[in-house]
């Protein structure tokens, strides 16, 4: 079996099928280099990226694909499936090959695969936009600590800098060691190891305990709907919800 080793990003994908079409090769499996486990039994070709060759091969993704297949792409690679890195070669494989826009071929694993990942991590960023807590600072930051199933803070912070208004924050990812941080006007994404040693405003327990006070009243415990609520909030949010703190 042939494996090729990339790169998890559009340009790691796009020196692939520059290296796939020119050397007339279709990869078995496409692996990100940063995370795989060898099998003594495969070949391994681990491509580097090449700036120039992944510009042209972008081009023709663009001639040839759907209006955003370059952002779709991108979109892809941040899902936490372990196949995300080969959904999104084979989808802009076929793409190149088929010297077409291939969105609307779902009939084509390889489009339905590509579908399905893309819309699910959107759909996690549109749910997270509204599960985000910010703590106040006594430094004036905003801090949002979260934990998502899909490596989306890149997608998060555009729309919280639109929505809070020149107000500087950081959106901490926890688990992947990963930080959107933004003066209010533009943001980076940042790595840390370092856990987060907060000194908080002297409003910051009022506003927490106004979120209690709130998730309170609006729960209805004779018509409470377990399944419902898990649901609309997800267990594996909560615990960076203040209002469900008990």
């Amino acid at each position: 079996m042939t494996v090729f080793l990339i790169e998890k990003s559009l340009t790691g994908i796009c020196s692939a099928l520059f290296y796939a079409f020119t050397e007339r090769i279709t990869p078995d499996s496409v692996l990100s280099r940063d995370n795989f486990t060898q099998n003594f039994t495969d070949r391994y070709i681990e491509i580097k990226n090449d700036g120039e060759k992944a510009r042209r091969v972008l081009r023709a993704l663009t001639k040839y694909g759907e209006e955003h297949v370059s952002e779709r792409i991108k979109i892809c690679l941040l899902s936490c499936e372990d196949n995300a890195v080969k959904i999104a070669f084979d989808y802009a494989y076929l793409t190149l090959s088929q010297r077409r826009d291939v969105s609307n071929f779902l009939a084509d694993k390889r489009v339905s695969d590509f579908d399905f990942t893309v819309k699910k991590v959107m759909s996690e960023n549109h749910r997270l936009k509204g599960f985000i807590r910010f703590k106040e600072t006594a430094n004036g930051i905003l801090y949002a600590p979260c934990s998502p199933d899909n490596d989306i803070t890149e997608l998060l912070c555009p729309h919280f800098v639109q929505r809070l208004s020149n107000v500087p924050f950081i959106i901490h990812d926890v688990k992947r060691n990963k930080a959107g941080v933004s003066d209010g006007k533009r943001f980076k994404i940042m790595t840390t190891e370092t856990d987060a040693i907060l000194n908080l405003s002297g409003d910051e327990k009022k506003w927490e305990t106004l979120w209690k006070n709130y998730y309170r009243a609006v729960n209805i415990k004779e018509r409470k709907n377990k399944k419902q609520q898990d649901n609309l909030m997800p267990v594996r949010y909560r615990k960076f919800l203040p209002e469900t703190y008990e």
